[in-house]
């Protein structure tokens, strides 16, 4: 028998079970964890089996092999959350041959991530206007578990006592629940929680600011305020400061003064701070009382409608004796010259648009008639305590002061002129008592003969004279001119009818109680010879002897 033993040649690869062997391992595997033993077999025989394992690629440092075990084995601790898959080229090798197997790994998640929120902690700004149900903020967390480890559940820790907010469970959607009102609470502090599927969880600080909108309309701290100041106070003065406040916040709670009505001249104004100033000088006398209308608006900033309110300032001035007296009476009044003593002919009449003391006027007189007038200190009543006569005065300047009772008393005056007004009480008076005068009896009619002359010291009709003849004209054989008093021949004169003559001669004023004076004029006719001689008898008987040598010469007597 012959025994033939063959000698091994190292013609087979080693061969591994499968070429692509798919395997599942958890994450929290550490450094040096067996996963698993790789095996090849090599259907040689002696050296030629001994198979060399080794990782071709895709270990990632995460992982090697022992070459002669093939046990497979983690090098550091395995992170789904970094790297959920690796796909390993391991080799078999005899030494001459080998062959190849894809080793896919697969890490399986363990719960060893709690969530993680986006941001350290969150802050949302809401204007308080927001209305109820609105989606105001949202948060959001991240588990890098997967599955239901990875799954996130929100809710809100008990910060939130009274329900302003919803916090969406699933999506970290956060709803406004109520109305916000900013003058009441200004912000929230809220604890939010996020929760994964396996018990790990992880909280966050929420801050809700709520935002001021413009809702409140600013409110003075009085709708009345009263001052009295004085009306000599300069420009620039303060006099009262108003004041509001508004229940916003920022330019909502800003606020501007104004002077809405009251004031048409502009003699005040206001300051940003509420200080009402007077900007031009006063005076009491033109305007004693001011009823300014305040406003004050907020600052809200376009196109935010802008609140207003309203307060009432009244300005009372108080009088400084800054006017003198002024007269409204008239400047010239009439008396009668035959006025009675002690009667009023002039009251003076003064005004002082101060007030009170300032206000009040006494009267007195200046002057050199102080014994013909006084004066009422109170009542300005001007009295006659002298006669009058006009003939030796006819008027009088009276020079009236006003005198106010301020501190310093102020005063005016005024020139009053007194008229005095005739009175018939003076009678014509001719020049002379007895006229005489010659003239020839041949006169021609119209003849001037003479002028009377007469005065009188009254005024107006009262001192006018007319003249007439009141007796003496015999056959009116003269006439006298009434105005000039000229005396002129009024019919042909005969001096052997009518020789002389005595007018009585009349001068009367035209007064309406008319006043008389009389003279006499003496007119004496000369004789012209208009006239033959006339026997008183014709015709005469002589007897006389006729040896008489002269006739007697009363013969014919």
């Amino acid at each position: 028998m012959v025994e033939i033993t063959l000698q091994d040649i190292n013609d087979n690869p080693p061969v591994f079970p499968n070429d692509i062997l798919d395997v599942t391992i958890e994450e929290n595997v550490g450094d040096g964890f067996k996963i698993m033993q790789l095996t090849a077999t090599d259907a040689d025989e002696g050296p030629n089996a001994l198979v060399t394992y080794t990782i071709i690629s895709g270990a990632d440092d995460s992982f090697r092999i022992d070459p002669e075990s093939g046990d497979l084995i983690a090098t550091k601790k395995l992170d789904r959350e970094r790297r959920s898959k690796y796909s390993l080229l391991v080799r078999a090798d005899d030494g001459k041959q080998s062959s190849d197997m894809r080793l896919n790994i697969t890490v399986q998640d363990i719960n060893d991530h709690t969530p993680q929120f986006s941001r350290a902690t969150y802050s949302f700004d809401i204007p308080e206007d927001m209305a109820p149900g609105s989606i105001v903020a949202a948060i959001l967390a991240s588990d890098s578990d997967s599955g239901v480890n990875g799954e996130v559940t929100y809710s809100l820790e008990e910060d939130d006592e009274d329900g302003t907010f919803l916090l969406n469970p699933v999506t970290g959607v956060f709803n406004v629940t109520r109305l916000l009102d900013y003058e009441a609470q200004q912000y929230y502090i809220l604890t939010a929680k996020a929760e994964d599927g396996g018990g790990q969880a992880s909280t966050v600080r929420v801050y809700f600011n709520v935002l001021d909108v413009n809702d409140n309309s600013p409110i003075f701290d009085t709708t009345m305020y009263s001052a009295s100041v004085s009306e000599s106070l300069p420009p620039g003065s303060s006099i009262i400061t108003v004041a509001a406040s508004d229940a916003d916040d920022g330019p909502n709670a800003q606020l501007l003064y104004k002077i809405f009505s009251g004031d048409p001249h502009g003699h005040f104004v206001i300051t940003r701070e509420g200080v009402l100033k007077t900007k031009s000088a006063l005076d009491r006398e033109t305007q004693s009382f001011y009823n300014l209308m305040i406003t004050v608006n907020d600052l809200a900033p376009p196109p935010v409608t802008r609140f207003t309110s309203t307060a009432q300032v009244s300005i009372i001035l108080l009088d400084v004796n800054d006017c003198p007296p002024t007269f409204t009476s008239q400047k010239m009044t009439y008396i009668q010259e035959n006025t009675p003593v002690d009667t009023v002919v002039f009251t003076a009449q003064a005004t002082d648009v101060d007030s009170g003391p300032n206000s009040y006027v006494e009267y007195s007189l200046r002057g050199p008639f102080g014994n013909k007038f006084s004066i009422g200190i109170i009542d300005g009543d001007v009295r006659l305590v002298g006669e009058l006569d006009r003939e030796e005065l006819s008027n009088y300047t009276l020079t009236i002061i006003a005198t106010d009772k301020g501190e310093p008393p102020l005063s005016s005056t005024m020139d009053v002129t007194m008229m005095v007004l005739d009175v018939n009480d003076n009678t014509p008076s001719f020049s002379q008592n007895i006229y005489d005068i010659e003239i020839e009896e041949n006169v021609l009619i119209g003849t001037d003969v003479i002028q009377v002359f007469a005065t009188d010291v009254d005024d107006g009709t009262n001192g006018q004279i007319r003249f007439s003849i009141a007796s003496g004209n015999t056959n009116s054989d003269f006439r006298i001119d009434s105005v000039t008093g000229v005396i002129s021949v009024a019919r042909q004169l005969d001096r052997e009818t009518h020789s002389s003559y005595s007018l009585v001669v009349q001068a009367s004023d035209r007064g309406s109680s008319p006043r008389v004076d009389r003279t006499t004029v003496n007119i004496v006719l000369l004789d012209v010879n208009d006239c033959s001689p006339v026997f008183e008898l014709s015709p005469y008987t002589i007897n006389a002897k006729e040896n008489l040598e002269n006739l007697p010469k009363n013969i014919l007597q």
